[in-house]
């Protein structure tokens, strides 16, 4: 009787309960189902962020932040895709404008491109002086701004950008021009990485995880407004 309410008294202040746990195999699994999405994710993320989507127009877009190298491709898509116009856009250089008479990057784009023997009677430069914040969303309502004011007919664009820039820049570029106009995206490669194996290059590793959380913050943050813009 003693040994039972010496008993008693001990399990007064803890109890004992029966666990249910994983096993050495259950935790390779759980491991396995998480990782193996992952990867898979991690490995289309080139991809996601530099998508290929043309539509059916005569208008070319470029953005002018692009590398040298993309100018002969914008070239060969211009004659290839039967286009009547191409237009580059962009913002205020944000470095080497003191040794530089073209302080924009729309400006730059398309001297650039002149320099390469392309027609400037089928040359558009759109610029905006927006630089400190939405620089590409800025662009996109100054060729809204353009195309509206000299090219009604125009219902539908194509963007040209370079690589993981493309799916961010196609959302911006259409919530500026709103219903009214269709954009087509073509994201170019970038030549300085592989695009099946980004994350071996540390440049590679920087841009796609950069623009995954640009794209990111736009899907979920970023709210389109209309600003007054000085028009070129």
């Amino acid at each position: 009787m003693m040994e039972m309410d010496e008993n008693r008294r001990g399990y007064f202040l803890i109890n004992r309960k029966v666990r249910w746990g994983l096993t050495a195999w259950g935790w390779i699994l759980i491991i396995l189902m998480l990782t193996i999405p992952s990867f898979l994710f991690f490995r289309n993320l080139y991809s996601i962020l530099s998508p290929v989507q043309r539509e059916k127009t005569t208008v070319l877009a470029l953005e002018g932040f692009i590398s040298d190298y993309v100018l002969a491709d914008a070239i060969r898509e211009f004659k290839q895709g039967h286009y009547s116009l191409l237009v580059t856009t962009g913002t205020p250089i944000e470095s080497g404008g003191l040794l530089s008479e073209f302080k924009n990057t729309a400006r730059v784009a398309a001297e650039s491109l002149k320099k390469l023997g392309f027609d400037s009677t089928k040359l558009v430069v759109v610029e905006t002086d927006e630089i400190m914040n939405d620089r590409t969303y800025n662009s996109g309502l100054a060729f809204k701004y353009w195309l509206h004011a000299h090219r009604p007919d125009i219902k539908a664009v194509n963007l040209m950008t370079m690589s993981v820039h493309g799916a961010r820049s196609r959302i911006l570029f259409q919530a500026a021009m709103g219903d009214s106009l269709r954009v087509g995206i073509i994201s170019l490669p970038n030549i300085f990485y592989d695009a099946n194996n980004w994350w071996h290059s540390s440049k590679g590793f920087r841009e796609v995880m950069n623009e995954a959380i640009g794209l990111y913050y736009v899907k979920m943050f970023f709210r389109p407004y209309e600003k007054e813009l000085k028009k070129k």
